[in-house]
């Protein structure tokens, strides 16, 4: 196989440039009612319909963790959509289970848009004759991905899909606590609820929150307190 079919460095479960570690196994997902259905439908992998399902979420939601919980399970790859090509269909269809991940901003991205959907079409049918699983992930519903091929668009709307929906106040403090480990520091709990009150409910408001918080201290040489945090914010 080709290595650009292999989605690239980024899209790997494990990202090992920022944070150091990033720790995507089951132990390590965060339970809550936002991401109850999703979670319960990856680990129902086998009752999937058709062998598909659709992922969808705002940036930094757990897609990625979701898919990756997936394929510990399944032994999936994650693809890239906007590498495919006819040449490479055959040997990626032949892993038996994938994971097509962002595909709205990866067909967005690539450099020819309609022969990026023909060979992602072709791959859907290929698969659906070898009964291979398919799991895709994007920020918003797939009748809303901007497909320009029919039979794609159409094809795209078979898959149950589920949401991954904003995080309530206790799984926003979880998730501080999660994220400041993945960038090995020890957070104080207290402090994880105190942000927590005050963060914008959504993914990638904590995860901004974290960077500019690590980057601060790091710069001043202090620990991640709420003595800082109101330093950064201004609170």
């Amino acid at each position: 196989m080709s290595a650009s079919t292999i989605a690239p460095h980024r899209q790997l479960p494990l990202d090992l440039d920022w944070p150091r570690k990033r720790a995507l196994g089951r132990a390590d997902f965060i339970e809550g009612e936002c991401n109850a259905e999703a979670l319960a439908a990856v680990e129902g992998w086998h009752g999937w319909r058709d062998g598909r399902l659709v992922l969808i979420g705002d940036e930094g939601c757990g897609k990625t963790h979701l898919a990756a919980i997936w394929a510990s399970e399944s032994g999936a790859r994650f693809i890239d959509a906007a590498a495919l090509s006819h040449d490479n269909i055959r040997d990626v269809a032949a892993l038996g289970a994938v994971i097509v991940e962002d595909v709205d901003c990866r067909l967005a991205d690539a450099s020819d848009r309609r022969a990026g959907e023909e060979a992602l079409l072709h791959l859907f049918n290929v698969m659906a004759e070898q009964g291979g699983r398919m799991l895709f992930t994007g920020r918003a519903a797939p009748a809303r991905w901007g497909v320009v091929l029919p039979d794609l668009a159409s094809r795209l709307t078979l898959p149950p899909v589920f949401r991954v929906g904003r995080p309530d106040v206790t799984l926003l403090s979880h998730l501080l606590l999660k994220l400041f480990d993945d960038r090995e520091i020890a957070l104080d709990p207290r402090v994880a609820a105190f942000l927590s009150l005050r963060v914008e409910r959504s993914f990638g408001a904590v995860q901004r929150m974290v960077d500019a918080l690590d980057r601060h201290s790091v710069a001043v040489k202090r620990p991640v307190t709420i003595g800082l945090a109101k330093e950064v914010f201004g609170w």
